[in-house]
């Protein structure tokens, strides 16, 4: 499949004061072995060097966009989700990297008509105490599992991936 043949996929990252962390994030995103994406990066008005960061990369699938005022997260996010052209939408905030083959193993998983978002399992990493950890040790629900997902919550943002309709 090429990649205009592959469906459009938005990554929507929020950025305040994220300079950290920022270029691991971007790199995990320039590494992704799925190459039909968009990346949104929503600046929550930083005044860090974020800003310069994002801008150093050349790439015209890299959109950036300020906000015209500082908000919380969840409707920063919004306003990002307004931004983007994708068919699916996946979330990696400055401070979260992804695997490369991320993407190429999700995307796939659409092809059937009633997924509706697709996650998966992360690494927690402490820098302060140097620890590493798989975040759950028993195995994720899949199929039919509104319900548990609600009662559980056992999705990483940063893992997940969802169909632009069932988001809407």
């Amino acid at each position: 499949m090429t990649k205009s043949e592959e469906p459009l996929v938005s990554i929507i990252m929020n950025c305040y004061q994220g300079e950290k962390y920022l270029q691991i994030a971007i790199e995990s995103v320039l590494a992704q072995t799925y190459h039909n994406w968009e990346l949104i990066f929503w600046d929550n008005q930083s005044t860090d060097s974020s800003a310069e960061i994002f801008k150093d990369y050349n790439d015209e699938r890299f959109k950036y966009f300020y906000a015209p005022k500082h908000t919380r997260l969840s409707e920063a996010r919004n306003y990002a989700i307004d931004e983007a052209s994708g068919d699916y939408f996946a979330f990696l905030d400055v401070d979260d990297w992804w695997e490369a083959e991320k993407l190429e193993k999700q995307i796939p998983l659409f092809n059937d008509k009633d997924v509706g978002l697709v996650y998966g399992n992360y690494w927690l990493v402490n820098e302060k105490k140097k620890t590493n950890k798989l975040t759950h040790k028993k195995e994720l629900p899949t199929g039919f599992i509104l319900d548990e997902l609600l009662s559980k919550y056992v999705v990483g943002l940063l893992t997940l991936v969802v169909r632009r309709q069932a988001f809407i």
